[in-house]
């Protein structure tokens, strides 16, 4: 065996993985110790998200409702021009 190598306890375990990640969440900006907080944030990111996909999905169909009236309006003018020619 490595002279490095040790038996842990549960215990031991449980303290050295929750110390962990406490500090990969401090490094992320994450406060460890308001997981409702936390939480709140998450929820807030994704109705931001939500609220965001949904501008775009109307915003298309928006954007193809002009290009389309725009294109029967010039089907109608031309039309129009057409039979009053004839």
């Amino acid at each position: 065996m490595n002279d490095k190598s040790r038996i842990f306890t549960e215990t031991e375990l449980r303290n050295i993985v929750s110390e962990g990640v406490e500090q990969a969440f401090t490094r992320l900006g994450i406060e460890a110790d308001s997981p409702i907080e936390m939480q709140k944030d998450f929820q807030h990111l994704r109705e931001w998200r939500e609220s965001i996909e949904l501008v775009k999905q109307r915003s298309l169909i928006a954007a193809l409702g002009v290009v389309l009236a725009g294109v029967g309006t010039v089907l109608w003018l031309g039309i129009k021009t057409y039979l009053q020619q004839h």
